[in-house]
């Protein structure tokens, strides 16, 4: 165990490292989690917020100001950032990675139930009885993971964009696809020209070797994946001016522009999050009777014609498995992939007493659907939800303060 203290930004900054075990039934090998605690100024007696990230496979944000959501959030508590196991300082797991590390049964011990209880022995670490738990996305999954398992320990609970589904995964991917052809079809009526742009493209990389600046051929079905976009505030804007002039010609041939290419490989590599990819399927399994997902959203998406591989639309957040064979920084997981696409988990959740929550919900989030939140909602209690179309699923990143505000207000209105 250890503990760094300094200054940062007016505020105290402790940064927290315990050993735990990668498997808690079955204690085979340990690894440092790593915290990053902020107080502010006076609050060393505040109660403590667990930051839960968004992915999987992210780590916690790096703040470089007090401002936005965890400003707002440093009004009333400590902040604590976790960076949860195979992510960030808490051991990284890429492609430079012991080959273990990158097998299915290691895989399998990255999904929610063990970030809990990482989090547990954290809050044990702090001397805390309890503590209060804010989630983005996958962070609201592991908060609706906490109250299935440690509801005891949590005090309050805030989500944005992140009650799971209780259902399955091809339910939960049906419904994403569904929201996906509403979001795009508005895409397209704000954007006439773009659908043809974007079959014009798909066309010439079917005809044409085009390399990305990591040196592999872009492929059309990788170069679709960045729907991802259509679900973010300025998503529809920041797509439509990546678009708008992608071709030159240069000796009588036409050829995508470098800088072009450079904006597909940022949105389509994994390089800065592999394990988003490899487990992002895990965390469905064991929902609604479905053991094991068998690339769930590769399945589903020959049900949509526009979104199958013979389509032209582009697709969201689903990872498919051809994705391990066309990105570098996914090639070494490829084999733990496809085995973690086949292991049978159990339910993750087992909802029983919560305690009371509050949740920024998105309208037409094409990540978490409205509908699925909702139905999860039913069984969370004394959950006060905030419906809105203001923002999309990134609404903390659009802002943060407003969105961390309502919570409270919510969580205020006694």
């Amino acid at each position: 165990m250890g503990m760094t203290h300094y200054r940062r930004f007016g505020h105290d900054i402790i940064e927290h490292t315990l050993e735990v075990p990668w498997d808690y039934d079955n204690p085979r090998g340990t690894f440092d989690l790593y915290a990053r605690e902020i107080i502010p100024p006076g609050g060393e007696d505040l109660p403590a917020l667990l930051y839960l990230q968004g992915g999987p496979g992210f780590p916690a944000p790096r703040p470089v100001k007090p401002t936005g959501l965890i400003g707002k959030a440093l009004e009333r508590y400590r902040v604590i950032l976790l960076d949860q196991r195979g992510t960030g300082r808490s051991h990284r797991i890429d492609r430079l990675s012991p080959a273990e590390e990158r097998s299915a049964e290691h895989l399998a011990l990255l999904r929610q139930d063990n970030i809990v209880r990482d989090a547990e022995r954290l809050r044990e670490h702090l001397g805390l009885e309890t503590w209060s738990l804010f989630g983005q996305s996958f962070g609201g999954f592991c908060i609706t993971a906490y109250l299935s398992q440690a509801p005891e320990s949590v005090k309050h609970a805030f989500f944005t964009g992140g009650i799971p589904t209780l259902q399955g995964a091809d339910h939960l991917y049906r419904a994403t696809f569904s929201k996906l052809k509403a979001r795009q079809e508005r895409f397209y009526r704000e954007f006439p020209w773009v659908q043809r742009r974007i079959e014009e493209i798909i066309d010439h990389l079917d005809n044409s070797d085009e390399r990305l600046h990591t040196g592999e051929r872009l492929s059309s079905l990788r170069f679709r994946t960045i729907g991802t976009d259509l679900g973010r505030g300025t998503g529809f804007d920041g797509l439509a001016y990546l678009l708008e002039e992608p071709f030159r010609t240069v000796r009588g041939e036409k050829v995508l522009r470098d800088d072009f290419l450079w904006g597909i490989g940022e949105r389509v590599s994994f390089a800065e999050a592999p394990l988003y990819a490899a487990i992002h399927e895990s965390i469905y399994a064991g929902s609604g009777g479905q053991a094991a997902t068998q690339w769930s959203a590769h399945r589903v998406r020959e049900e949509f014609p526009e979104f199958a591989e013979s389509g032209t639309w582009l697709t969201g957040e689903h990872i498919f498995p051809w994705q391990f064979d066309e990105d570098p920084a996914l090639q070494a997981f490829k084999e733990g992939a496809h085995g973690l696409a086949e292991r049978e988990f159990t339910a993750p959740y087992a909802l029983a007493d919560a305690p009371t929550t509050a949740a920024a919900i998105y309208l037409d989030d094409i990540f978490v659907p409205l509908e699925e939140s909702l139905a999860t909602a039913a069984h969370l209690g004394d959950l006060r939800p905030w419906v809105t179309n203001e923002y999309q699923h990134n609404g903390i990143g659009e802002n943060g303060a407003e969105v961390m505000g309502k919570l409270f207000a919510l969580i205020d209105d006694h």
